[in-house]
């Protein structure tokens, strides 16, 4: 928001309540943190998933080069030597603190969301002070928030009108009852 506005807010006694001293900004930074830090986890899950999906194949061609050996073994002159590889311990490393990442973000997350949490129970107060003081009839609101730009008038046929006391002519006299005609707005 520009300084213009800010300032046109500040001038109007309705939307300067809006006006949350940056609480709503603060929120929004943390929202974006927050969508910042699940991309990123997002990233990391989808390279974890890669490297498990070439973990997995590697463990299913060793699972079944060891079962052929098992099976061979029992026959009588077998050779001792097995296709069996051994596990790359680099590769376990590397997928361990991929998960480590994972829970280090997930963490963080937890931690946004409680600073986030804070800041919403800070502008809810803040709108409950707000409530409190609100007006409870007409008089008071137009006290509070001053009266509105725009009066009704006889001629403006959106806002309702009360017309002035009719004739009676039976007791030659204004009748006491007062009639509104109602704007287009009300209909």
């Amino acid at each position: 928001m520009d300084s213009y506005s800010i300032s046109k807010r500040n001038a109007d006694p309705i939307l300067k309540l809006g006006m949350d001293r940056g609480i709503s900004a603060k929120l929004q930074t943390m929202q974006d943190r927050q969508k910042d830090i699940l991309r990123q986890q997002q990233s990391v899950a989808k390279d974890l998933h890669q490297k498990l999906g070439e973990h997995i194949l590697s463990q299913s061609s060793n699972q079944r080069a060891l079962e052929k050996h098992m099976v061979s073994s029992k026959l009588s002159f077998s050779g001792l030597n097995s296709r069996h590889s051994h596990p790359n311990m680099e590769h376990h490393r590397q997928v361990a603190q991929t998960v480590q990442g994972l829970e280090q973000g997930t963490s963080e997350i937890g931690a946004v969301q409680l600073e986030s949490e804070k800041y919403q129970k800070r502008l809810h107060t803040n709108q409950q002070e707000n409530l409190e003081a609100q007006a409870g009839s007409l008089s008071a609101w137009f006290a509070r928030y001053g009266e509105p730009k725009r009066q009704p008038s006889q001629f403006d046929l959106h806002r309702s009108y009360v017309l002035k006391p009719r004739w009676n002519p039976t007791m030659q006299a204004f009748s006491n009852a007062t009639a509104v005609r109602q704007g287009h707005i009300t209909k």
